[in-house]
């Protein structure tokens, strides 16, 4: 569970873009060691700290100081007076120091400069200030790459999601959160509103440790919502405890066993996918004439004599010598759905129904996106809810 998230959630790029003033391009530089930053070019006043590895795309050399100016986005016009660390390029030779004590450098959750979130549904900025668009969440407990440090607690600091940029404060990120200290605050707590903020926050962290841990995380939190008059809230958390409990240890095969017995895959009108793939008549007749297609070398899905076919609704691989066509990608609408055991999933399906009928064949959540996924050694299918409502389904082949 833990890789998923930290797959799906951040990238170690860090963007020093936009700049309050225009400037002239110049070569991208990097900070080889931890480099004070200052508020003026006499070094008056720390105002941060730059971690190795961060990048500096706008800036100006001051010559006759030989100092570096640098503008961001996210923080007042800074200079950097130790220039010998700032170079063109990194190298494996370079002499460098440790990262401060606050920064956490090099552990099992990410390999460079980092410190983690410490609150519950984080949300992301557009711009560095708390009016600003949000962009997306952060569990608590995610991990989050850290080039430059603002001593300044009221300050924002730059994150990466997938292709999406923006900004938190720094003022809640720091150490890993620790899911045993969160229960004790959880029990301790008086009132309603903190004990939802540490449920909130034990939740979260959960989905960002084990299954195991997980899985109690998700049963507090089913206790929390129950005490609380919100059944439907402990009813799915309870499920995805149950869910996790029994995730697939050994054998991922299970859902090409249920295929073979007709018992799991994509339905037309409730029609069972064929194992060799659906014809193009039954599917023009269900779904209308070929929208587009397209065969794309890059794409791992396709093999020799195969091609990207859509129907509106659904995408599929075609096989140019059958003729057949194996569903890839699927919207749940109209006469769409999937099949799991005696099961037939479609738009109507709730979250619980699906829980309830996957539970033994769901190897990962992701509770930011509302995904469940099913795995077996050569494949992933994803099933996409919203509004507690299965709306897509979609095939992801391992290249």
């Amino acid at each position: 569970m833990k890789k998923a998230l930290l797959f799906v959630l951040l990238s170690t790029t860090q963007f020093w873009a936009q700049p309050k003033h225009p400037v002239k391009p110049l070569p991208r530089l990097y900070v080889v060691t931890p480099t004070v930053a200052f508020n003026n070019e006499k070094g008056s006043k720390a105002v941060g700290i730059f971690l190795r590895g961060a990048q500096i795309d706008s800036y100006e050399f001051l010559q006759d100081k030989y100092v570096y100016k640098i503008y961001t986005p996210h923080t007042e016009t800074i200079y950097i007076t130790d220039t010998y660390n700032v170079k063109e390029r990194l190298n494996a030779s370079d002499d460098y120091e440790k990262s401060p004590a606050i920064i956490i450098e090099n552990d099992g959750y990410y390999g460079s400069p980092h410190l983690f979130t410490t609150v519950a549904s984080l949300k992301i900025r557009e711009l560095p200030n708390s009016s600003s668009a949000a962009v997306g969440n952060l569990l608590n407990g995610t991990p989050v790459p850290i080039y430059y440090y603002p001593y300044n607690a009221e300050s924002w600091i730059p994150v990466q999601i997938e292709d999406k940029k923006g900004y938190i404060p720094v003022k809640y990120v720091g150490k890993q959160p620790d899911l045993n200290a969160l229960k004790n605050e959880y029990k301790k707590a008086e009132t309603l509103e903190d004990q939802k903020k540490f449920a909130e926050r034990i939740l979260e962290l959960g989905w960002n440790s084990n299954p195991e841990e997980n899985e109690a995380a998700l049963r507090l939190y089913a206790e929390f919502a129950s005490k609380n008059n919100q059944p439907d809230v402990a009813e799915i958390s309870l499920l995805q405890a149950d869910v996790l409990k029994n995730i697939p240890k050994d054998d991922f095969n299970l859902p090409i066993k249920l295929q073979k017995e007709k018992q799991f895959g994509f339905t037309i009108n409730n029609e069972i996918e064929p194992k060799k793939g659906f014809k193009k008549s039954f599917l023009e007749s269900n779904l209308g004439k070929i929208k587009n297609q397209y065969t794309d070398l890059d794409d791992c899905a396709l093999g020799d004599y195969q091609t990207n076919v859509f129907f509106g609704s659904v995408e599929c691989i075609g096989h140019d010598v059958n003729k057949t066509y194996h569903i890839r990608s699927m919207e749940m609408v109209n006469a769409n759905g999937f099949k799991i055991k005696n099961t037939y999933l479609n738009n109507h399906s709730t979250v619980a129904e699906f829980l309830k009928v996957g539970k033994g064949l769901i190897t990962s959540i992701d509770p930011l996106t509302n995904s469940y996924y099913i795995n077996n050694d050569y494949m992933t299918y994803e099933f996409q809810f919203k509004n507690d409502r299965l709306v897509k389904v979609m095939v992801i082949y391992y290249c």
